[in-house]
């Protein structure tokens, strides 16, 4: 039986981790072992992403499911709203018909999985940390940063998409120099801003005479009122630009959300500027919006903040079968691993726009003068391999006081 809260209390870190390997001796054991760990990889795991805060995940049975024309993969055929429109006409007139259809597309399914963690019984037994905190604490987590980073992947490709077919470009076309989404651009009219936006300030130290005199690059400002409710306005949208969509929320690094606690009292008055100057920005609200921030800067680098419609008219997220959890015993090899199959799509690329408070392109540009791969790498995202690197030292020797201090 798996163990309830007040008989883990009473058991050491050590009866812990004795009574896990001896539960993978039998089969009917590892059964109900991987049943508890994958309910407790569930809960974690939701607690640990911001992207479901934004796509609240829809679990999908079988029935839902299809097999892709172009591969193997599993996959869920997503429909579109239909498209509809009225019109005036006289009594003697009829309206023209319109042979009606819904657009869709296939939605692919894709795993996270963990490392495949490993320890040999004997190692296991001197340990003085429950193997569940390990499970809680790294695998969940790992999980839930893949999740993650894959959502902002997703968010960057529609906003990059919307950009791009403002300006008359393939969907694949690199911005090169003269098209990249830099402030200059913007302040010298080569560039139009719709799906990405430049914060006010960069623009405001933007000068347009040449490239070589407009603003460095790599200026970062803290974000304003003002640079929000300009992201705000790009939904409803105004002349003829409209996607008579309405933002629900933002997503930001709390290294920016820090900057609110910086505006001014023409921003917030006197009365919230004391709140904040005690107690700091508290509010779960910014300009009348609900906003998410996250410390996983090295998924959602500072300088970038995405806004979303609801996510109904945005996309959505779906898991297949839930979070599973396994282990097992070979001799005395423990061996233990989670992951999850997940579809994850932004249909309406309207529905998300981004904001950068920096001057240069985190894109990829053609080499000259305007080059920014300073900037790319400093607001650009970390590859999956080196998200959520180690802090401490303590494998190379760096502990205070050391051992060898006495």
């Amino acid at each position: 039986m798996p163990l309830n809260a007040q008989q883990k209390e009473a058991y050491t870190a050590e009866q812990i981790n004795a009574l896990f390997s001896r539960k993978l001796d039998s089969s009917e054991d590892k059964e109900k072992l991987a049943e508890y760990g994958s309910a407790f990889v569930l809960d974690r795991l939701r607690e640990a992403t911001f992207c479901r805060m934004i796509f609240p995940p829809q679990p999908c049975k079988r029935s839902d499911l299809q097999i892709s024309m172009v591969h193997d993969t599993m996959v869920k055929i997503v429909f579109m709203e239909p498209n509809s429109q009225a019109m005036t006409v006289s009594f003697r007139e009829q309206v023209a018909p319109r042979y009606y259809r819904a657009d869709r597309f296939e939605a692919p399914f894709f795993e996270i999985g963990s490392e495949r963690y490993e320890k040999t019984e004997e190692e296991l037994a001197v340990y003085n940390m429950p193997i569940t905190d390990i499970i809680r604490k790294n695998v969940i987590k790992d999980i839930g940063e893949i999740e993650d980073y894959q959502f902002l992947a997703h968010a960057e490709s529609a906003v990059q998409g919307l950009q791009k077919n403002k300006q008359g470009l393939g969907v694949s076309t690199l911005f090169v120099d003269a098209t990249a989404f830099t402030a200059f651009n913007v302040e010298s009219n080569a560039v139009t801003e719709h799906g990405k936006f430049k914060a006010h300030d960069v623009l405001n130290n933007t000068t347009a005479a040449t490239a070589a005199a407009g603003v460095t690059e790599s200026l970062e400002t803290p974000v304003q009122k003002d640079d929000l409710i300009k992201l705000a306005k790009a939904f409803p949208g105004y002349g003829g630009q409209g996607s008579r969509l309405r933002m629900d929320c933002f997503l930001m690094s709390e290294t920016d959300q820090e900057e609110l606690n910086a505006w001014t009292i023409s921003d917030v008055g006197d009365q919230i500027l004391k709140e904040t100057a005690i107690n700091g920005w508290k509010s779960d609200q910014v300009i009348g919006r609900k906003y998410i921030r996250t410390i996983k800067t090295d998924i959602l680098r500072p300088g970038n903040i995405y806004a979303f419609a609801h996510h109904s008219f945005v996309g959505g997220m779906c898991i297949w079968n839930g979070i599973k959890f396994y282990a097992d015993k070979e001799r005395n090899r423990i061996s233990f691993e989670a992951w999850e199959n997940l579809c994850m799509y932004f249909a309406n690329i309207a529905g998300v726009r981004k904001l950068e408070l920096y001057a240069g392109s985190s894109d990829l540009m053609s080499s000259g003068a305007t080059s920014n791969a300073s900037v790319l790498a400093r607001y650009a995202p970390f590859n999956e391999d080196d998200l959520g690197a180690q802090n401490h030292l303590v494998d190379k020797g760096f502990t205070f006081p050391a051992v060898s201090e006495f």
